[in-house]
């Protein structure tokens, strides 16, 4: 069931990238994913976890310097990823967030991003749990942009995000991660 989900979001976050100037009407538009560690909990202890993202955002501005991005998360226990480990349950957290992001360059190839946005996170964190929460996210990431005042091209970066909720069993998550974009 959550492989269907997943592989779905998928398909339409690809088929959103490649459609992008008919579908926005706009020249700038970029998708990208990172991939990092952190922390996972919901009702429960705090444990270490893998975190990975794909995202996509759009060119035009919702208010000035300011675009949209939405995001899939997919964040699990670390001990999944180990070899010789045989617990039957891993507790994971997914979920979709729709961040606004802002950009400040230092010159022209280092930059500092921020978003703040919208989390709606699903809590996994027990077998028997299965919930959604609602809450909020929180980014920041530093990086180096290759693309040379060029509108197409890879920027890089070190990043944090933090997402809250404030419902149910207020699940939320820790991510320290690398991070690629792709403007097109």
């Amino acid at each position: 069931m959550i492989k269907k989900y997943s592989i779905t979001l998928c398909l339409i976050l690809i088929l959103v990238a490649v459609n992008s100037k008919e579908i926005f009407c706009q020249n700038d538009f970029s998708a990208g994913f990172y991939a990092g560690g952190g922390l996972i909990t919901g009702n429960s202890f705090s444990q270490g976890s893998f975190s990975f993202s794909i995202f996509v955002e759009s060119g035009f501005e919702i208010i000035p310097n300011v675009t949209p991005r939405l995001s899939f998360l997919y964040t699990q226990d670390f001990n999944s990823i180990l070899p010789d480990t045989r617990d039957k349950y891993y507790p994971f957290l997914m979920g979709i967030d729709l961040k606004g992001i802002t950009t400040q360059y230092f010159d022209n190839k280092i930059f500092l991003e921020e978003g703040v946005g919208l989390l709606a996170l699903n809590d996994r964190m027990f077998s028997d749990t299965n919930v959604w929460d609602y809450g909020t996210v929180l980014s920041v990431l530093i990086g180096i942009d290759f693309r040379n005042f060029n509108l197409k091209g890879i920027k890089l970066g070190l990043g944090t995000e933090y997402g809250l909720t404030f419902n149910n069993t207020l699940a939320n998550y820790y991510s320290l991660h690398l991070q690629m974009q792709y403007a097109m």
